[in-house]
């Protein structure tokens, strides 16, 4: 739907909403006042129907009373002369309307009835009213074979009492519209009797609807006040009224009611008549609506057209509207927004390509832009370089960041000579991006130190004198990556590399980098390969110098990669340790290990195990190697553990603790690659270390080096001094063994013994003769 229509339809539903609501509102008003007036009315007609029936009665008790003075009735009745009685009864009963005359003895018998009802000497029934007659005449409304009566008892004396004159007048429909005639008695009035059954209608006046049964159905007992009720569609308020009775009749009630319709029916000719005028308002309001809306619309439809343009980014302003009314002040504040937007879109666009700090294209611009540059290049050979400097974080943490602000613009500023007409950008905080396309190596290496002679000036600010050390990383494209984010990685794995040398300029070698994905790919392969047993251990034979037997063995990982190979534990232990991985792998190879150990009868053969500076940190690692023990039923002193100096030095206190657990149960502690780590003698005499391995750098070379053997007789000399074993790693030549050998060094290993064996290997190596293979 258009606006147009919309409009002209709110208007229109607005008058019908608010007519009609007006209309409810009026009626609900006004049948609430009926309603009240209607109970109002109810409450006085109860009132005076119970007067007016104690009226009645007290007039019929009169008359009654004034049969009972007739002489020749008196005389009949002492001497029960029945014709007489029954004469004189039926003359006064048709004077006061009685159906039926009676008449008792003193006892409450009936000595005669005109109606036939009461055999001779029967009990009279309303006994209670006998009794009541003894001081005044008395008279209730009693239920008696499905009709309502009042019933008159009145004494007869003679002069004594002689007995008692009894009158049943009829209360059936043509009495109760009599009343309803002479009084302000509603429409509905009825009398019902409460029998077994439930209640009965006894009589009705001149409104024929069944009032007490319907509310006796609804509500089980008939309500005492007016209430509200509908019976056959139509609303009345109904008010039970219960009736001066004997006690033994039945409840007799008088219900009344008053209609709410009826008391509506001549407001409903005013609701036609509201409803015609409404009809008229309403055709003149649509014709009114529609032409306000067709006024209201047609600018605006030519300001959603503007405002679409302005989606489309077409920012023009749209034509002004001759009008000075508040569609007018619309259109002018609509073309002021539409400048305002396009202001505002040049600054944010500025803002999102930019650094605001030297205005220079961001790292996001520089990249859509390169890659662009990439795209149309056709292959050719381009160069991206990233300027980073050294002490610029050392800067930033002493001097702040608004001086670092500062420093990076007036390095703007210098490198726009070096940079000429080539994208230059600010890649990020400390670090600007240069690409220069259609460049060789040569070309990317002369402007990368053009770069660093341009910033190499020291940077000068009042007293404060700062050398900024810049350094260049470089990729090439399209040999280090055909993608923008691929050569700026690359750029920053060279960029570090420079920051590491002393050469300023660096190209990206991918084969030394760190972060290239496949060594990604090769840790998630490490984790899989160590949880379905993908790794072997290799053991590789430590020679006893003394007896030139094989009595002990370092247990070593190797990892042979589906695809890849056999990858050297160099490239994959420190992999593990980085990722985490390296407990679940010191795991299996204490598992692998003291499995292995056990397998090895001989008692003589002592397994070596490494483990990490991780796990030094795992508090639960006694535990788990004592279990492991008990399971393969291994002595502890079968097993030893190595550990490096630097793991140590990583975290000392808790790593004692561990070793000094382990060492409780018997295993022996040994320091590998002794002599080039960091470790302090303090550290030294507080672990329980039962052997120092000498690093291989002191071996290599021990046949020819005279400052290598010095070093390696005083670690031996040390060593055993301190009370621990000697072994000495990468003994690869026979005079290297033999000088070991006359040191008293205890335990040799290396090439020069044999290289790390797989268990069948190893197992023949033992079955040799002491010293044939190695001497």
């Amino acid at each position: 739907m258009g606006f147009r229509f919309r409009l002209a339809s709110f208007i229109v539903a607005t008058l019908i909403g608010v007519q009609a609501l007006t209309a409810v509102l009026v009626y609900e008003v006004t049948r609430h006042e009926l309603i009240g007036e209607g109970q109002r009315q109810l409450a006085v007609a109860a009132g005076a129907f119970a007067r007016q029936l104690d009226d009645i009665s007290e007039r019929v008790a009169s008359s009654v009373q004034v049969l009972s003075l007739d002489y020749a009735l008196r005389a009949a009745i002492a001497q029960r002369d029945e014709a007489t009685l029954l004469s004189a009864l039926h003359n006064h009963g048709r004077r006061v309307g009685a159906t039926q005359m009676l008449v008792l003895d003193v006892d409450g018998r009936v000595e005669a009835d005109t109606g036939g009802v009461y055999p001779d000497r029967t009990r009279f029934p309303y006994t209670d009213l006998v009794g009541r007659a003894l001081d005044k005449p008395a008279a209730a409304v009693v239920a008696s074979r499905g009709h309502a009566y009042w019933m008159v008892v009145v004494p007869v004396f003679a002069p004594d009492l002689v007995g008692f004159i009894a009158a049943a007048i009829p209360v059936d429909d043509a009495r109760l519209a009599q009343l309803q005639q002479q009084s302000s008695l509603p429409r509905s009035v009825e009398l019902a009797s409460l029998t077994p059954m439930g209640w009965r209608v006894l009589a009705r006046g001149r409104d024929s609807i069944p009032l007490a049964q319907h509310l006796a159905a609804r509500r089980h007992a008939l309500p005492r006040s007016p209430q509200l009720t509908v019976v056959a569609g139509r609303e009345y308020v109904a008010q039970a009224v219960w009736l001066n009775r004997s006690r033994q009749s039945a409840p007799v009630v008088a219900v009344l009611g008053y209609s709410v319709d009826e008391a509506l029916s001549p407001y409903r000719r005013v609701g036609v008549a509201w409803a015609g005028l409404l009809s008229l308002g309403l055709l003149v309001g649509v014709v009114g609506a529609w032409l306000i809306a067709r006024g209201v619309s047609r600018p605006v439809e030519q300001l959603a057209a503007s405002a679409r343009r302005i989606e489309a980014g077409d920012y023009r302003a749209p034509p002004a509207l001759p009008r000075r009314d508040e569609i007018g002040a619309l259109s002018t504040a609509f073309a002021t927004m539409a400048q305002s937007i396009r202001e505002r879109e040049a600054h944010i666009l500025f803002q999102a390509g930019h650094d605001p700090v030297t205005e220079l294209p961001n790292r996001v611009a520089a990249s859509a832009a390169i890659q662009r540059e990439l795209a149309t290049g056709g292959g050719r050979s381009a160069a991206m370089l990233l300027v980073g400097f050294g002490r610029l974080p050392e800067i930033a943490r002493t001097m702040g960041h608004a001086i670092c602000d500062r420093l990076m613009q007036d390095a703007t500023r210098r490198l726009r000579g070096p940079a000429g007409d080539v994208l230059l950008a600010r890649a990020t905080d400390a670090e600007f991006l240069l690409f220069l396309p259609s460049a060789s190596k040569s070309d990317a290496v002369a402007a990368g130190f053009r770069i660093v002679e341009a910033l190499a000036e020291p940077y000068r600010e009042t007293e404060l004198t700062l050398d900024l050390a810049p350094v260049v990383g470089i990729a090439m494209a399209p040999a280090h990556g055909s993608e923008a984010g691929e050569l700026l990685r690359h750029a920053g794995v060279a960029l570090l590399v420079a920051l590491r040398s002393e050469d300023p300029v660096a190209i990206y070698e991918p084969a030394t980098d760190p972060h290239r994905p496949e060594r990604l790919s090769l840790m998630g392969d490490l984790r899989v390969a160590v949880e379905q047993g993908r790794i072997e251990m290799f053991y590789q034979p430590k020679l006893n110098l003394a007896t030139g037997r094989i009595d002990a063995a370092e247990a070593l990982v190797r990892w042979q990669h589906p695809t890849l190979g056999r990858i050297a534990p160099d490239d994959f232990i420190g992999l593990a340790e980085e990722t985490g991985n390296i407990r679940r792998l010191t795991r299996w190879a204490l598992s692998t290990g003291i499995a292995q150990a056990s397998r090895w009868r001989d008692p003589a053969i002592r397994v070596s195990i490494n483990i990490s500076a991780r796990d030094l940190g795992d508090a639960g690692l006694p535990r788990r190697v004592s279990e492991l023990l008990s399971a393969h039923s291994v002595p502890a002193g079968r097993i030893a553990l190595e550990v490096t100096e630097s793991a140590i030095m990583h975290r000392p206190d808790a790593a004692i603790a561990v070793l000094d657990q382990l060492a409780a149960l018997g295993i022996d502690i040994a320091i590998d690659d002794f002599g080039v780590g960091q470790s302090s003698f303090a550290y030294l005499r507080r672990l329980p270390v039962r052997e120092l391995k000498i690093d291989k750098a002191f071996v290599a070379q021990l046949a020819g080096d005279r400052q290598d053997r010095t070093i390696v007789r005083s670690i031996v000399d040390l060593g055993h001094r301190l009370g621990c074993r000697v072994t000495a790693e990468g003994v690869e030549d026979a005079e290297s063994l033999a000088y070991l050998a006359s040191l008293g060094c205890d335990h040799a290993q290396g090439y020069q013994i044999a290289h790390a064996l797989p268990v069948s290997d190893f197992n023949r190596l033992l079955g040799e003769p002491p010293g044939r293979r190695w001497a």
